[in-house]
């Protein structure tokens, strides 16, 4: 196992090397145009370009024809063929976002009674590991990324989650080993990856409107309780589903937006202890 790891390791090591080494770019009014490579290392560039949200266009005629340096672009325009301009980048794919997030029923923002949580006691957040994406025209795109996210949902009522003696998860706020328990919540970290079609303006500083569906998977799942007089415990395991398909939608301009985002499958698996959807709205930027 050690020796796949080390190797691992120095591909990645290796990669961006190879990636910032022969690149052929040309410049005019639209930015960097056009790539002189093989596969492979245009296969190392898309890769490192994703990771560092890099942003290039390349230059087609008509008929799909790439163009990659000026004696052909010269050629295309004496022979009546013009060129246009295909965008390869993020878009406004943030970079970090902070959020504050519910636990719902299948209408929100409304919560479910069997899982209260504490008013105004629920966040978020997620930064992207890399981003992807893709504009068919100027104003029309799709994008993607790979984000790494913390989610926390504090419960009303000294309640909290824990298994009971028929070994089923449910909400209590019985006594956890003959001590009164101050606070309970739940914490999870989760793998996000959404695919949103993107409308925006030509101008990377204008508007834009981005929305689509969202894969998510969940992990390090733990409730938690905090003792009146200090002290805590750890419950892992607390039955949430790894694996979720959510609805994102963003809007904003430039670099900064709000999103929002509903989970169209339950957060626990088989509903124990009960059907919920987290729902969130967020602030986002760019960096």
């Amino acid at each position: 196992m050690k020796k796949y790891l080390v190797a691992a390791f120095a591909v990645l090591i290796a990669l961006p090397a190879f990636a910032q080494s022969e690149r052929f770019y040309e410049y005019d009014e639209y930015g960097k145009v056009g790539r002189s490579e093989g596969w492979a290392r245009r296969f190392a560039h898309n890769f490192v370009d994703g990771l560092i949200g890099a942003e290039y266009y390349e230059v087609v005629d008509d008929n799909g024809k790439k163009n990659n340096n000026k004696s052909d672009n010269s050629s295309n325009k004496n022979n009546n063929v013009s060129k246009s301009y295909r965008y390869y980048g993020p878009g406004h794919t943030p970079d970090f976002y902070f959020g504050i997030n519910l636990l719902c029923t299948d209408k929100p923002p409304v919560m479910p009674d069997g899982l209260p949580q504490k008013a105004g006691k629920g966040f978020e957040f997620g930064f992207a590991l890399g981003q992807w994406g893709y504009h068919m025209t100027k104003n029309l795109g799709v994008n993607t990324a790979f984000y790494l996210t913390r989610s926390r949902y504090w419960l009303d009522g000294h309640k909290y989650l824990d298994y009971n003696a028929a070994g089923k998860l449910a909400v209590t706020d019985d006594l956890y080993d003959d001590r009164e328990v101050k606070q309970g919540y739940l914490r999870y970290w989760s793998l996000r990856v959404p695919i949103c079609m993107e409308i925006s303006s030509a101008s990377r500083r204008g508007p834009f409107l981005a929305f689509g569906p969202e894969l998510e998977y969940r992990f390090a799942d733990v409730s938690k309780v905090q003792f009146y007089g200090g002290g805590s415990e750890k419950i892992k395991g607390v039955n949430v589903n790894p694996l979720g398909l959510n609805m994102v939608a963003r809007i904003g301009i430039n670099d900064f937006g709000i999103m929002a985002r509903y989970s169209v499958t339950s957060l626990f698996l088989k509903d124990e202890p009960l059907q919920t959807y987290p729902f969130m709205i967020a602030i986002s930027t760019s960096f």
